[in-house]
């Protein structure tokens, strides 16, 4: 024999990989990668100096290399529920039982408060499928999605989600969403109608929307802010629209793979999430001009999240998925948000890596094509 270890050359190589290899050794543990002490850093430092609480996945698409911080902690997601309703839109296009240039029209009952386009458009309006997704995705509009929700169905999406594996908790339509929330301090409060619940959305602040709470339902005396700050607690308690930011991240990690999705679904998917208006405080705002952030905000009393796909220009395309809790102002969430975005540049922006076909040049294509800055 030759060259097997029936070879005198063969047992002598056989006999020094056994020696060499200490019986119950446990298997080499991979370095981590050297973008996660720097995030980490970072992270940790943001989240003490921020009066409030931070909870962030980050994943590396291309390697599966991550990063948790309280991600495994349920999350009041508000309009970032918007990115299943939009799964579920297009995998109803995608099997021809939607198509998007259905029309849908926009009545009367279809008032929501968070209108953003629609708040221009007059009752009886016919507007198809593709432009409700792009209120819902680009601006944010609460009246596109709930009319996107009655056309798939919200049994739907969250069947969709467990189709999917990931871990969200009930999601319900925006107006129930704000219903649940009233109830909390009166039954009636489940019974509020779609021009009512706009109307409350339109208090500058907690203590006007009480009161003026307390006048639709003849509440004396009117409740006070603090009341409903509890109520919006006790909801967030439930679960309900919620999810921790590792199923988040799962869910837009799917996205980035086009998983679910055909070809062109996914790539109307991602188009969308390109041109996302809202949220430029956020973690955009910590980016550099070279990356791409498509992505979604959401926001409600003392939350306020920003989750989505960023690829940069040299370096891995990532799922970032991020909310932040207990906070007395926005807009000091905002800045913890951009501080993050600052934070992945660091950790980033010199990582070696290529991109996928979610490209820096197709969003700034796409970009150039609208008229507008990518957002």
């Amino acid at each position: 024999m030759r060259g097997g270890i029936g070879s005198s050359g063969g047992w002598l190589s056989l006999l020094v990989t056994l020696l060499g290899a200490p019986a119950g050794a446990a298997p080499a543990v991979p370095e981590p990668p050297p973008w996660r002490a720097v995030l980490n850093e970072g992270v940790e430092a943001a989240a003490r100096d921020f009066d409030g609480a931070l909870t962030l996945y980050v994943r590396d698409v291309r390697t599966g290399e991550e990063y948790a911080f309280n991600a495994s902690t349920p999350m009041y997601l508000s309009s970032a529920i918007k990115v299943a309703v939009m799964l579920e839109v297009l995998r109803q296009v995608d099997t021809r039982t939607l198509a998007l240039d259905r029309p849908v029209v926009f009545g009367p009952d279809d008032v929501r408060d968070g209108m953003h386009p629609l708040a221009k458009v007059p009752s009886g309006t016919s507007l198809t499928v593709a432009a409700l997704l792009d209120a819902m995705m680009v601006h944010s509009d609460n009246a596109a999605a709930d009319l996107l929700i009655g056309q798939v169905g919200i049994d739907n999406v969250n069947a969709g989600l467990e189709r999917r594996g990931v871990r969200f908790g009930p999601l319900v339509s925006l107006l129930e969403d704000r219903r649940h929330v009233y109830a909390k301090l009166d039954p009636k409060g489940a019974a509020l109608g779609p021009t009512q619940v706009r109307e409350l959305g339109r208090s500058n602040s907690l203590a006007s929307r009480a009161e003026a709470l307390s006048r639709v339902l003849g509440h004396m005396p009117a409740w006070t802010g603090d009341a409903l700050e509890s109520a919006f607690d006790a909801y967030y308690v439930e679960g309900t629209n919620s999810a921790p930011m590792r199923e988040v991240g799962r869910l837009l990690e799917q996205v980035a793979r086009c998983v679910g999705l055909s070809p062109a679904a996914c790539e109307h998917a991602k188009a969308l999430l390109r041109r996302c208006d809202t949220g430029r405080a956020r973690i955009r705002a910590g980016l550099p001009d070279t990356a791409v952030w498509a992505h979604k905000t959401g926001t409600q009393h003392r939350r306020a999240c920003d989750v989505g796909l960023l690829e940069w220009e040299h370096g891995p395309s990532l799922v970032v998925a991020a909310c932040a809790r207990d906070f007395r102002r926005v807009s000091d969430a905002e800045r913890l948000l951009a501080r993050l975005g600052r934070t992945l540049a660091r950790a980033f922006q010199r990582t070696p890596g290529r991109t996928d076909s979610f490209s820096a040049r197709n969003a700034r294509d796409a970009a150039g094509a609208s008229g507008r800055r990518t957002p």
